[in-house]
């Protein structure tokens, strides 16, 4: 992986982290926030860099994102949205990230479905752990439960519908350039 990639997806991630981060303050109605719209983009970027470099490269863009998105996140979000974010953020990656090369591993031509399946468990996790740290103490609990169910739909929505977009950036593209090649 170039010096340029990391940087270029340290600085996306960064800034998908930094927007959700700000719009999650922001309700939509009672079941769903702004944030949830943007933050489902850093499962798809994950993927994307999974289909083609290491774990560990792609770990290290995931650190460095956080990294980069920690000071501003502070400074514009309430500290438990940050504290939560920044924290879910670590964990979760992680975990996708994992998922996604266990699968990839075990069945290579399923691209669809380490694609998927692990955005959705990841996004799961994220969802849950994210409304329970940021909002347990400020928010009923009924409250909470609803923004995680508004959330995690929206999340498995967007991971469905992004499919397409994985195919054509990471799947055909790398089809393309292999052929290009022989």
């Amino acid at each position: 992986m170039t010096k340029k990639i990391q940087y270029t997806s340290a600085i996306i991630f960064a800034l998908l982290i930094i927007i959700a981060n700000y719009t999650v303050q922001f309700p939509i109605n009672d079941w769903l926030t702004y944030g949830a719209l943007l933050f489902p983009f850093t499962f798809l970027l994950t993927d994307i860099l999974s289909e083609k470099y290491s774990k560990e490269e792609v770990l290290t863009i995931v650190k460095v994102g956080i990294l980069l998105a920690v000071i501003p996140t502070i400074i514009i979000a309430d500290w438990r949205i940050a504290f939560a974010s920044i924290f879910t953020f670590f964990v979760v990656q992680q975990l996708d990230v994992k998922i996604f090369h266990f699968l990839k591993e075990k069945f290579a031509n399923l691209w669809w479905l380490r694609n998927n399946v692990s955005t959705m468990v990841s996004s799961f996790f994220d969802t849950v752990l994210f409304f329970m740290i940021a909002f347990s103490f400020i928010l009923p609990f009924d409250v909470i439960v609803k923004l995680i169910i508004g959330d995690y739909l929206v999340k498995l929505t967007l991971a469905l519908l992004d499919t397409p977009i994985f195919y054509l950036i990471a799947i055909r593209v790398k089809r393309f350039a292999y052929k290009n090649i022989s």
